[in-house]
């Protein structure tokens, strides 16, 4: 039986596309940070883009010690 090369062939049309919508190549940062005072604690996380802008609103919880 005689294959023929295009059927082994897998072409993939990359013309006027996006990849992850846009943002290729991109990282994000977690930092969270903890603040301790009278029986009380406070936990802040937030998340920043590659140029040190925040992303979305920061989240904050708080706890008795």
């Amino acid at each position: 039986m005689k294959n023929s090369k295009k059927l082994l062939e897998k072409r993939i049309a990359l013309n006027d596309s996006q990849v992850n919508g846009g943002r290729a190549m991109s990282t994000n940062a977690l930092c969270t940070k903890f603040t301790y005072g009278d029986h009380c604690a406070d936990k802040t996380t937030t998340m920043y883009d590659d140029q040190g802008n925040t992303i979305g609103t920061p989240a904050s919880s708080a706890w008795q010690v």
